[in-house]
């Protein structure tokens, strides 16, 4: 395989943060988090207080995850605000087209080795607990939890 990070371009930008808001709304509307009626404006809040200079924003890092000249995916990386020796993940997917090939497995091998070479010791994420898909390839590549947050709907 030969899937490679590059680094985001501004129009691959604003593409991604289209997409992103939208999709961070509805994955906490699904979970509950947020309502219907709010959540995109609190999506949009989030990346304006993480990304406010866009791809300028110090201590992040985004990548287009390309396979053969196509973008396959994308992967956000920064500085951990609670241990600034680790990296976390913000936001990572692999489109649908190219799912279940081993993408996503690769994409993490590769942004562990891009993270040691910033200097970082180790590497965090999120992932929300109905993303069943997720949690199997961050088990496969040697992620463990580290808190886990409980709900019960009334």
């Amino acid at each position: 395989m030969s899937l490679t990070l590059e680094p985001m371009s501004q129009g691959s930008f604003r593409n991604y943060l289209n997409y992103a808001i939208k999709n961070y709304a509805l994955e906490k509307e699904k979970i509950g988090t947020w309502t219907s009626d709010t959540a995109v404006d609190k999506a949009y809040e989030s990346y304006e207080r993480l990304l406010p200079k866009g791809l300028a924003t110090p201590n992040n890092y985004l990548f287009s995850i390309m396979f053969n000249s196509v973008t396959v995916g994308y992967i956000w990386i920064a500085k951990d605000v609670e241990n600034e020796t680790a990296a976390f993940i913000f936001d990572f997917e692999i489109y649908s087209d190219y799912r279940n090939q081993g993408f996503g497995t690769e994409a993490i091998a590769l942004i562990g080795q891009k993270a040691q070479k910033l200097g970082f010791s180790a590497l965090g994420l999120h992932v929300f607990g109905n993303n069943s898909a997720a949690i199997h390839v961050y088990d496969k590549a040697g992620f463990f939890p580290t808190d886990i947050r409980m709900k019960k709907m009334l």
